[in-house]
């Protein structure tokens, strides 16, 4: 037995990005899923309440700025209610898991958890694929491909797990004293989180402009808009969801790229 799963993200408008109903599908393996939603006004938190085992923290803004803050929060809620929970399970919404491990009633990840469980580890760290402008292409330059070597989305629950109270952008994602007592952290990046954020256009466009105005600069910023040396590999196809269509694909090489894109949209 794997003991009770629960689904942990921060969210906002992924319905309109076309992305929450994908990430709901791969989060069916969990018991409960609380999600902290940053004030969506797309429609999302009618979605959330279709389904039956989610809690939702919502904010009446948009607090994308203090995201370790509002992580710590939700973590807290979900401990308080829940303090049996066994796996907490963080994803993003706009990312997807490895197709490999949702067959069978997610029989590959049931067991991957009950032997992490059977090696006392305290974590598992999966690996990690970027999206880029595409369903089915990751790209490889430019640090796109720097977390394939492991995203620690599974916490065991140790009684211990919290997170800081710090404040900015891209801060450690998954909470302090996950190992304490522990094995120590599984590594399992053969298995990937699949992230569409920079698969379409309107994300990319998106995410630039929200960096941009909460004071990103610098090579953080402009690589969001930088391809000169873009280089993206197709994924294998028992890796990518089932449930989503690639057969339109085009490689982004061939694109115009996104940088004239941008401009002719804020010209």
């Amino acid at each position: 037995m794997t003991g009770k799963i629960i689904g942990f993200a921060q969210l906002r408008n992924e319905l309109s990005k076309g992305n929450l109903i994908n990430w709901f599908k791969c989060m069916s393996v969990c018991d409960w899923i609380y999600i902290y939603d940053q004030d969506s006004d797309d429609g999302s938190l009618d979605e959330y309440a279709k389904h039956s085992n989610i809690t939702t923290i919502k904010s009446d803004t948009n607090r994308f700025g203090e995201e370790i803050p509002c992580k710590s929060e939700l973590l807290d809620l979900l401990l308080k209610n829940h303090p049996d929970a066994q796996w907490i399970f963080w994803m993003d919404g706009d990312t997807c898991l490895d197709n490999r491990l949702m067959l069978d009633d997610f029989r590959e990840f049931r067991s991957m958890l009950q032997e992490a469980g059977r090696r006392n580890m305290g974590a598992i760290a999966l690996g990690h694929y970027n999206l880029w402008r595409s369903k089915k292409h990751f790209r490889t330059d430019n640090e796109y491909h720097g977390l394939d070597g492991g995203v620690i989305a599974l916490w065991k629950n140790n009684g211990e797990i919290s997170f800081p109270k710090t404040q900015g952008l891209h801060q450690a994602q998954y909470p302090e004293n996950i190992l304490r007592h522990s094995g120590g952290l599984w590594d399992c990046s053969q298995f990937k989180l699949i992230h569409y954020g920079f698969a379409t256009d309107y994300q990319i466009i998106t995410k630039y402009d929200l960096y941009k105005s909460l004071g990103q600069s610098g090579w953080n910023l402009d690589r969001l808009l930088c391809e000169k040396t873009l280089e993206v590999v197709e994924a294998d196809n028992e890796i990518l969801p089932s449930f989503i269509d690639t057969s339109q694909c085009v490689d982004p090489t061939t694109k115009k790229s996104i940088r004239e894109v941008y401009h002719e949209q804020h010209s």
